[in-house]
């Protein structure tokens, strides 16, 4: 299962690459993919460590750890309906919700990845 989530992350970021070739290169993506320290956090999640929690989703995982999100309902799913209302409307403050959420989800990562640091 992580090698198939792994390819599908490398083909959807080499895509991106080429659609966006000034922001990186689909070389670029490949290195990081090759790179032996590249895993899957959920496969680590998942195969080694025990949760006290109903699921493993990033979102449990992280609200457990004690991150908070800044937004009310935060959801990916919520994020793409946000997304589609700013483009039909350009408004900047749901574009800032956009972007307010994603970088909470990057933090929540990093949260999560420190807590399993500190488990070793």
């Amino acid at each position: 299962m992580s090698r198939m989530l792994l390819e599908h992350e490398r083909t959807t970021l080499k895509k991106l690459a080429e659609k966006y070739p000034d922001v990186t290169s689909v070389q670029a993506v490949e290195t990081l993919f090759e790179d032996e320290k590249t895993i899957d956090l959920l496969d680590v999640v998942e195969k080694k460590t025990e949760w006290p929690c109903m699921d493993r989703s990033i979102k449990t995982l992280a609200t457990y750890l004690g991150f908070k999100w800044r937004d009310e309902n935060p959801s990916g799913a919520a994020s793409i309906e946000w997304y589609h209302h700013w483009l039909e409307s350009g408004d900047g403050a749901i574009r800032q919700r956009i972007l307010d959420y994603n970088e909470d989800d990057c933090v929540a990562m990093r949260v999560l990845v420190d807590a399993l640091i500190h488990l070793n």
